[in-house]
């Protein structure tokens, strides 16, 4: 049944699960997502390499050509016009230059233009135009006024003696826009400008200087053409490294679906397989020896295990089922077991309706479905009650086995005739001992009450002490006489001792699961806790006495499991025929009862009416005066004893209290012939005692006031 509901359980789990990507999708997630990130870092470095050399090869070409167009303005002899405008820019006046481009400011530098400078701007435009440039001129740096001066160039449209800034060529590059002033004193073959004329590669090679000059060939590359061409690139290169990484991608995908995920899958399926195979209790299958996993890896050693795994949970789930059969039927035998041996035990209460003489209850609470604690009471004729609690070592099966041997020959040997307990244990512990293979004992309290009387003859072998409440007192322990326990030895010697019972005396025995119960902090309920429980409800019945003890024990252990067997069993006196003695709480409610007990005595002796009438006045009398003074301002017990003898017949009557030490005869009688004004109050009941009964005595003794009376009858 659990293996069932184990299985069951573990098939909802599997069932209720939210619907989760499967391994498939995840690992093409994270192969695609890896290879897009790994493509445009491909792509953007290598864009960036592409771009970088593209620009480092333009700005060559830029500067080869500024170096080639110097050698060629040397040749042709076109050097020498830079001094000539040098020279007009130097002498003209600085608001003369504010005018630059105008009519006016070009005919200043007019004089240069001569039909050789325009064959060299005729030159240079075809060297541009074949060379796809910008533009390229001689120019001039003024150090002075850091500026630039245009000689002649490619383009036309720019007149001789044209000037700018230099720091207007400013580099896109941070280092060289912080150098921009300064940057045309360096020996840097070119640089990258963007400026209102565009972006563009300018590049430039020094021809001349002086300390106010320095003369360059300076050439235009136009950059805008080199980022197209980068773009194409970059295009070109985006869709070969798509194509080339969907390729791999599509390998590695199906290369990892077909080691990796595949295998996995199967065995998720092969696991499903299985549970739901268990769950329908299908015998055995073994879904993973199925599989057919390849891979030579760590994967295809982790299907093994799994096959390895599915065959051992397989038996071990076989075995289970068993253990749990078994189990389950033992269950039922131990039930059966538990239901004989209660079974055995008197269980009716109570148990003898038509006796009046006691009362008497018990129980057990085995720790386990059976239990070695046991008690049995039984009449061994109409005047003898057998009581007996038991305990026997250990728990379970053994323990309930030996219990039944060990009532069975206790309840036959008392049955038999034997009423003395220390002979009953002894041959009790001969029989055990002869067959004891196992070594087991048992501690055993049996007391033999005589009904009539209340006497009760007991022993005990190795057992709890008893606890007994005289009627109107609190329960307390009776250190008895221990013996060993029964099992232990051969010819072991018990000891026989007497209780007598007085009417409404109560006796309570149990086995050491009651002070023995423990709870959650290991602490004992021990001795002390039983008697309060106990004192806690005098009055209460024999059956409630008992239940309030449990209830005790049940609030001290809490949750704590049980360990121990826990019986009791409780006897209340009511008194018996041949009973002589009664104890009762000394106050005046009690005397009609005390009374009554003596008067059942007498009429069973025939007892004059004139006589039991004088013996009732005494009761009265001397009762009262128990009830008055003995204990004052308390209470306590008093007992009546009431003795026949013979020759002449007569009855004797003892009171006996437990009070302050007085003697009432120790008084003088009262003087009779005084009137009743004359008289002192007081004595008179005395001496009438003292008149109508043939003897008086008074004794105190073991802290006991004890008087008698004695009226023969």
């Amino acid at each position: 049944m659990s293996v069932l509901m184990t299985i069951e359980n573990i098939t909802d789990k599997v069932n209720n699960q939210k619907k989760k990507k499967s391994l498939s999708t995840k690992m093409f997630t994270i192969i695609l997502l890896f290879s897009l990130v790994l493509s445009v870092a491909a792509i953007l470095f290598g864009f960036n390499l592409y771009s970088t050399a593209v620009y480092n090869q333009y700005a060559g070409i830029a500067n080869n050509i500024s170096r080639t167009s110097a050698i060629v303005i040397t040749e042709q002899d076109a050097l020498h016009y830079w001094k000539d405008v040098y020279n007009i820019y130097r002498i003209t006046p600085e608001e003369v230059h504010q005018t630059k481009g105008s009519q006016t400011y070009r005919l200043l530098y007019s004089p240069v233009i001569d039909r050789n400078l325009v064959n060299m701007q005729i030159m240079l435009s075809k060297i541009a135009k074949e060379n796809k440039l910008m533009k390229i001129g001689l120019t001039i740096f003024d150090k002075e006024s850091r500026r630039l001066i245009n000689v002649y160039s490619s383009d036309r449209s720019e007149p001789v003696g044209n000037w700018y800034p230099a720091a207007s060529r400013r580099s896109s590059n941070i280092i060289i826009h912080r150098q921009a002033e300064t940057q045309w004193d360096t020996d840097l073959p070119y640089m990258l400008v963007r400026d209102d004329n565009g972006y563009y590669c300018t590049s430039w090679t020094r021809v001349a200087e002086d300390e106010d000059t320095i003369v360059m060939v300076m050439t235009d590359v136009d950059m805008y053409m080199v980022d197209d061409d980068a773009k194409a690139f970059l295009v070109q290169f985006v869709l070969l490294l798509a194509t080339l990484t969907l390729g791999v991608f599509l390998i590695i995908s199906r290369r990892l679906k077909k080691k990796v995920v595949q295998p996995i899958e199967d065995m998720n399926q092969a696991a499903k397989n299985y549970i739901a195979d268990k769950a329908d209790g299908l015998p055995d299958s073994y879904h993973f020896q199925k599989l057919e996993i390849h891979t030579n890896d760590e994967i295809e050693s982790l299907a093994d295990t799994f096959a390895d795994m599915e065959k051992q949970i397989s038996e071990y789930l076989n075995n289970l089922t068993r253990a749990a059969t078994e189990k389950e039927r033992i269950r039922s035998e131990l039930n059966l077991a538990a239901q004989i041996q209660r079974s055995s035990l008197p269980s009716v209460f109570p148990p003898y309706p038509d006796i009046r003489e006691f009362d008497i209850y018990a129980s057990v609470d085995p720790a386990k479905e059976v239990g070695g604690d046991f008690y049995d009471f039984f009449l061994i004729d109409d005047d003898h009650l057998a009581m007996v609690v038991a305990d026997v070592s250990g728990k379970g099966i053994p323990a309930a086995l030996f219990m039944m041997a060990c009532k069975i020959v206790i309840n036959d040997l008392a049955t038999l005739g034997i009423t003395d307990p220390a002979e009953i244990l002894y041959k009790v512990n001969n029989r055990i001992v002869k067959n004891n293979t196992l070594d087991m004992f048992v501690t055993v309290w049996l007391g033999i009450l005589q009904i009539s009387t209340g006497k009760i003859l007991a022993a005990n072998g190795g057992h709890e002490y008893p606890c007994l409440m005289r009627a109107g007192k609190k329960f307390e322990m009776i250190k008895d006489r221990h013996g060993l326990v029964l099992g232990g030895m051969e010819n072991v010697n018990y000891y026989t001792y007497e209780i007598q019972m007085n009417p409404g005396d109560v006796l309570f025995t149990y086995s050491d699961g009651v002070p023995e119960s423990t709870n959650t902090s290991n602490q004992l309920f021990g001795n002390d806790r039983m008697l309060n429980s106990l004192n806690n409800d005098t009055a209460a019945s024999v059956r409630q006495l008992t239940l309030n003890v449990k209830k005790d024990i049940d609030a001290f252990v809490q949750e704590a499991p049980q360990f121990d067997d826990i019986t009791m069993l409780a006897l209340r006196y009511n008194g018996g025929d041949n009973m002589n003695e009664m104890t009762v709480e000394a106050i005046i409610d009690n005397i009609p009862a005390v009374t009554a007990f003596v008067d059942e005595k007498l009429e069973a002796l025939n007892c004059p009416m004139r006589a039991e009438t004088q013996i009732d006045v005494a009761i009265d009398e001397l009762f009262s005066n128990i009830a008055k003074y003995a204990y004052h301002p308390d209470t306590g017990p008093a007992t009546v004893r009431v003795e026949v003898e013979n020759d002449p017949l007569a009855v004797v009557i003892t009171f006996i209290d437990n009070g302050i030490p007085y003697d009432p005869l120790s008084h003088n009688d009262p003087d009779t012939t005084l009137s009743a004004e004359a008289r002192s109050i007081g004595g008179l009941g005395i001496y009438l005692v003292k008149k109508t009964m043939d003897d008086i005595t008074y004794e105190y003794k073991n802290g006991q006031n004890i008087l008698r009376i004695k009226k023969e009858i």
